[in-house]
C-alpha cells in the first residue's frame, strides 16, 4: 500500500510539472462551451470560397459546350469568370460582412473581395495542377 501511495505522488508530481511546462491543461466540463475556431467573418470567407470553387467547376463542366460556341477567347474567359464572381458576390452580400458600410462602397468592396477570392482559387488550382504534374513526372521517370 505504501508503494502505491508513493507511485501516485510521483505521478501527481510529474502531472503538475507537465501542466506547469505546457501552460495549462485544457479539460472541458460538460457545461463549458468550446471556443469558436473561426470568427463569423472568417467563416463567410471560407463559405464564399467554397461556393466560388463549386460554381467555377460546375460551370466549366456543364456549360463548356455552349461557351465554346462563341469562338471568341476573351468572351469565353469572361463568362467563366463572371459566374463564380457573381455567386461569390451574392454570398458575401447576403452575409454579415461589413453591414455598417452602405451602398456603392460596400458593393464595390464585396466585388473586389469576390475577384480576389477567384484569383486566389485560380492560382491555388494552377499550383496544385503543376505540382501533380511534377510529381507524376517524377514517379514515371520523366518520360511524360
Amino acid at each position: 500500500m505504501q508503494g502505491s501511495r508513493c507511485l501516485f505522488s510521483v505521478g501527481k508530481c510529474i502531472f503538475e510539472r507537465f501542466t506547469m511546462v505546457s501552460g495549462h491543461l485544457s479539460i472541458m466540463d460538460n457545461d463549458e462551451q468550446p471556443k469558436e475556431v473561426l470568427s463569423p467573418s472568417q467563416r463567410i470567407i471560407v463559405f464564399a470560397s467554397i461556393a466560388c470553387f463549386v460554381s467555377l467547376t460546375f460551370f466549366c463542366w456543364v456549360a463548356r459546350p455552349a461557351v465554346e460556341l462563341l469562338k471568341v477567347r476573351w468572351a469565353e474567359l469572361s463568362l467563366y469568370a463572371l459566374i463564380p464572381i457573381s455567386v461569390t458576390f451574392f454570398v458575401l452580400y447576403r452575409s454579415c460582412w461589413h453591414r455598417e458600410i452602405a451602398g456603392v462602397v460596400r458593393a464595390c468592396s464585396l466585388l473586389l473581395i469576390a475577384c480576389v477570392i477567384l484569383g486566389a482559387e485560380l492560382f491555388a488550382t494552377g499550383f496544385l495542377f503543376y505540382l501533380a504534374v511534377f510529381c507524376f513526372n517524377g514517379i514515371s521517370g520523366g518520360n511524360h
